[in-house]
């Protein structure tokens, strides 16, 4: 079975591969970037869009020129090579994921995305949310022809400098109901923004609203499916981007391996290294086959499953994709930057969750593995 690229997505590659390169080859320029108002470059968004970069993370049938689960993780491992912090995620990909999942489509606004011209964010993250899909505590109700929106969320990536946010929003039943759940449309303008900086860069924000207006873009069944797609795209973007950190660190410590001397020779040349970095070279290759997986089979299986409309089969996917995402990260040295997309996660929510009173309700700490990659046991260390 041949698993090599296609001309045209080798082109994309290339093309992208050098795009990203050239912006950020020197580790300074992400550091001036970070410092920017909003936290990434608009200049380098607006040419990413000129590029075509972001039309790689959108279907044809809305203008874009992928969307595919290949296309995905062709641009975002780019973006794990050169720690890009620009929008591709929380605008390129969630955003516009939903608006093109919608019964009617906001073809406006995905064009608008496309073109560089309109910065988006979702918002659905929660402080008592332990990434469930459908725990939803914000609060929307109809006055007047009029939908209004009360509560908060907790961790929105980009969302200070979206210009629109995509907000999730219980319209009835309990918040852990699966029915009864809404996605609405709302101005940032009318939003309360506390934005702060995660470990990896990026820059997230909290929100709080009060009786804000949002536009209803679907609710119940559709709301929950486009969730979850949304959230199945993000898990494999994120993915695709650890393999691309993963990469990097390797090519470094091998050429680091080939210049150092020790006692006359490169310290490459040493048995013992050599069986680590060959070590490290089989494990990436394991994450890679695991993205390839998830890109293809699962992604596939999705949409399938939806375009012919056969329920009951979300929470299958669901589990399947999270096995994936378990060979992904579970095999990996904490040494080798996959901790960049754990320690975020983990950090803001204790943080969030010490600071409302509540973090008694977090999760015990997982003990610590037994195991690192192939088969390497956890062990004191011996005295000789």
């Amino acid at each position: 079975m041949d698993f090599s690229l296609s001309e045209e997505r080798k082109m994309l590659q290339e093309t992208v591969g050098r795009f990203f390169e050239n912006n950020y080859k020197d580790i300074k320029k992400r550091g001036e970037y970070l410092k920017m108002t909003d936290g990434f470059s608009r200049e380098f968004w607006k040419e990413s869009s000129n590029l075509g970069v972001i039309n790689g993370l959108v279907s044809p049938a809305f203008g874009g020129l992928g969307s595919s689960g290949e296309d995905i993780c062709i641009i975002f491992e780019l973006i794990g090579k050169s720690l890009c912090i620009e929008p591709f995620l929380s605008s390129g990909l969630l955003s516009s994921t939903i608006l093109s999942s919608l019964k009617n489509p906001k073809t406006d606004l995905i064009n608008q995305i496309i073109e560089g011209k309109l910065l988006m964010s979702f918002a659905h993250m929660e402080m008592n949310n332990r990434y469930e899909d459908h725990f939803v505590e914000t609060k929307a109700k109809l006055e007047k022809e009029t939908w209004k929106l009360n509560g908060s969320k907790s961790f929105v990536i980009n969302g200070d400098s979206a210009d629109k946010v995509i907000i999730s929003a219980r319209i009835e039943g309990k918040v852990n109901d699966k029915k009864g759940i809404g996605l609405f449309l709302v101005d940032n303008n009318n939003i309360n923004n506390r934005p702060y900086n995660t470990i990896d860069g990026y820059r997230s924000t909290e929100m709080s609203f009060e009786n804000i207006n949002g536009e209803l873009l679907c609710k119940d069944n559709q709301a929950v499916e486009c969730i979850i797609k949304t959230n199945s795209a993000g898990a494999l973007a994120l993915s695709a981007e650890a393999v691309g950190i993963m990469q990097v660190c390797f090519d470094l410590t091998l050429d680091y391996l080939k210049t150092r001397k020790q006692f006359g020779k490169s310290i490459g040349s040493f048995q013992s290294i050599q069986h680590r970095m060959v070590d490290m070279m089989l494990e990436i290759e394991q994450v890679r086959s695991a993205v390839m997986l998830a890109s293809s089979t699962f992604v596939l299986a999705w949409s399938y499953l939806q375009f012919n409309n056969i329920s009951g089969w979300d929470n299958l996917f669901l589990v399947l994709f999270a096995v994936s995402n378990i060979v992904l990260f579970g095999g990996v040295y904490w040494s080798k930057f996959a901790h960049m997309f754990y320690k975020p996660g983990a950090a803001i929510q204790k943080n969030l969750a010490e600071a409302d009173g509540s973090r008694d309700n977090l999760p015990p700490p997982a003990d610590a593995p037994e195991q690192f990659g192939l088969g390497i046991k956890r062990e004191e260390p011996k005295h000789y």
